[in-house]
């Protein structure tokens, strides 16, 4: 096989795909794989190469000849029915809400805008719509920490422009249920329950303070109790899960997970709503409805 022309051409290409080379250094790297060539028969595969029209130019330095293999540009085009579909195919890929593929996904469109010219085209790649105001450079670093759950201290960007130190054992990026942003989950402050942050509010990891931590003894999951006559008018989504069921009351299960919903949720519920397992949870649903009551009374003072 070694000694098969053929093989030997396409050997040279490789080489010069790598790198420019002289013909001795071409000799070099083919005796490397016990090949002996010529230099003759290098000039004669480099003008077969030529003659196929793939582009192999001559380079003089230092008074020696060097080989350059120059590599096709290509360009991409797309005409405006194409760029329709790409922004329907983003649509349904953020309605989707999988981060891992929205993550692949932007990736692949930012090597793409490398093989256009066209400002337009590349502006529809690029335009991810708050995807695209990420820092992507922080999310990987992110990606890392969550993949050997470590413990990190982040400078985080408060609502009133100020910055807090937090704490947090990270475990995952997900997209919230409600919106398309990027949360990264994690318990804070060494709690014993998963809750988020907003990725597009952390400014910096600045410090690892331990690397590999399992976790441990995390409650994942809220248990809450409504009334029957409740739970048969309405229809549960597809994160809760019924548990148990008498003439009186119904009980059901979900994850612990995007407190925002969970609250709105569970505020729904009431006046019917009768059990919940997490007292953090349960404290903010009161604090809630102590905050509704007193506009409700201030109201009518």
């Amino acid at each position: 096989m070694y000694s098969s022309s053929i093989y030997r051409i396409l050997y040279l290409l490789y080489l010069l795909s790598k790198k420019d080379l002289t013909k001795n250094e071409i000799i070099e790297e083919f005796e490397k794989n016990n090949i002996k060539i010529s230099s003759s028969t290098i000039s004669a595969y480099i003008n077969k190469l030529k003659s196929h029209g793939i582009l192999i130019d001559v380079l003089k330095y230092k008074n020696k000849n060097i080989y350059h293999f120059k590599k096709p540009s290509i360009q991409l085009e797309l005409n405006q029915d194409e760029i329709s579909v790409i922004q329907d195919i983003k649509k349904l890929l953020f309605a989707e809400k999988n981060y891992n593929k929205i993550r692949k996904v932007v990736r692949l469109f930012y090597k793409l805008v490398f093989v256009t010219k066209d400002d337009e085209i590349r502006s529809k790649l690029l335009d991810f719509g708050y995807f695209s105001s990420l820092n992507w450079g922080l999310v990987r670093k992110l990606e890392k920490h969550c993949k050997t759950k470590d413990i990190i201290k982040l400078d985080y960007i408060l609502p009133n422009g100020g910055n807090k130190r937090l704490i947090i054992h990270a475990d995952d990026l997900k997209i919230g249920d409600w919106s398309n942003r990027l949360y990264l989950w994690g318990a804070l402050d060494d709690a014993d329950y998963l809750s988020y942050i907003p990725v597009d509010k952390i400014f910096m990891v600045e410090k690892v303070i331990q690397k590999n931590v399992p976790f441990k003894n995390l409650n994942k999951t809220l248990t809450f109790k409504i009334s029957r006559k409740l739970y048969e008018e309405i229809k549960l989504n597809s994160k809760e899960e019924l548990v148990d069921l008498d003439n009186n009351f119904a009980v059901i299960s979900r994850p612990l997970e995007d407190n925002f919903f969970i609250i709105q949720r569970l505020l729904s519920f009431c006046p019917d709503l009768y059990y919940i397992s997490d007292n953090k949870i349960k404290n903010l649903v009161k604090e809630k409805l102590e905050m509704i009551k007193a506009s409700y009374e201030k109201e009518y003072e």
